[in-house]
């Protein structure tokens, strides 16, 4: 019987094949896929946008513009995904749409709405202090101040606070009454990038009690006065920083050295000051509500990954797109059949 085998085939030749792979393998063991946008500091551009979440309250410009490396960062990484399976080029629509999917709720939606209400429950916790308002009311109520202090003089009610504080309840009581109105008829989406992107909020002070506002604004307005009077008498108020007071004697000497200025250089720079301090007041608030922020994005920025992953793509994406996929190819055979 004639043997067909070709001799590079042959049985002592094939083992020695086997026996050269073995080796090479041995000399070249195959690497596990290490997905380079997994590696800092590439990987810190995902979280640019969780942190412009977490400090749009005290700096909402610098805030919105680091979304911009992050959302290069989630197209580079769903292009990755799309293209390559770990280390072989392999386009595939099912897997870019699985990441873009998992980036959409992992890192932008889900991440975000826990840097919120991180705020919102630090917001909150202020009811427990002594004025019993959250800090986004006391936000708002310290910006009506500020506006109310613009239209009028201090000097004018320097021995009449009573009446100041009457004058000041009754424009703040019609301002509520005409919030509330105006609330009623704003649409859902307005609220939401309000919510969203940390906008004046003047809603929240008509959602606490007038007495609770009385209790704050009286306390607020005698403070001013006080302040004031320490100006007045070139006194650092106790409630001063020291580079606020310099600013204080600073601005005096601007308005004493303004050509034609005939006001009252001294009452104009306690104005003015009085004003920065109640913007002062506004940032503490700010800055309360982005630590919040952030203990509730390091709190939960993993289990949202997990939840992600094993609930959201595993659960519903996956079998969606098991069926979707499998809807395609019937309509394409029925379509191909039938023609």
């Amino acid at each position: 019987m004639i043997n067909n085998t070709p001799y590079f085939l042959s049985a002592k030749n094939i083992e020695k094949i086997k026996n050269a792979n073995v080796s090479i393998e041995g000399r070249h063991p195959k690497k596990d896929y290490n997905d380079p946008l997994t590696k800092w500091p590439a990987r810190g551009l995902a979280y640019s946008n969780e942190i412009g979440a977490a400090i749009s309250e005290v700096a909402p410009k610098t805030g919105l513009l680091l979304w911009i490396p992050a959302l290069l960062y989630f197209g580079a990484d769903i292009y990755d995904k799309y293209k390559n399976d770990k280390n072989s080029y392999d386009p595939s629509t099912r897997r870019g749409t699985k990441q873009a999917i998992f980036q959409l709720f992992a890192s932008v939606i889900l991440p975000t709405a826990a840097v919120k209400l991180g705020q919102k429950a630090a917001s909150a916790f202020a009811l427990k202090g002594k004025h019993g308002l959250t800090l986004q009311s006391q936000e708002e109520l310290h910006r009506f101040t500020i506006d109310y202090i613009k239209q009028n003089k201090l000097r004018k009610y320097a021995n009449k606070q009573n009446e100041y504080y009457d004058k000041f309840a009754e424009k703040l009581a019609n301002h509520i009454d005409e919030t509330k109105k105006e609330s009623k008829f704003e649409n859902i989406i307005k609220r939401a990038v309000n919510w969203l992107f940390d906008r004046e909020q003047p809603e929240a002070v008509t959602r606490s009690t007038y007495k609770k506002i009385e209790k704050f604004t009286k306390a607020n307005i005698e403070q001013i006065f006080k302040i004031r009077e320490k100006l007045m008498s070139d006194t650092k108020p106790e409630e001063f920083s020291d580079k606020l007071f310099r600013k204080f004697k600073q601005v005096e000497q601007e308005f004493k050295s303004q050509k034609g200025y005939t006001g009252n250089a001294k009452e104009d720079a306690a104005k003015h000051v009085i004003k920065m301090f109640q913007e002062k007041q506004i940032f503490k608030n700010k800055l309360l509500k982005t630590v919040g922020g952030f203990i509730a994005l390091g709190l939960l920025v993993k289990p949202i990954d997990k939840f992600v992953e094993h609930f959201v793509i595993d659960k519903f994406v996956e079998p969606g797109l098991t069926m979707l996929e499998k809807t395609q190819i019937k309509e394409f055979k029925e379509k191909n059949m039938a023609a």
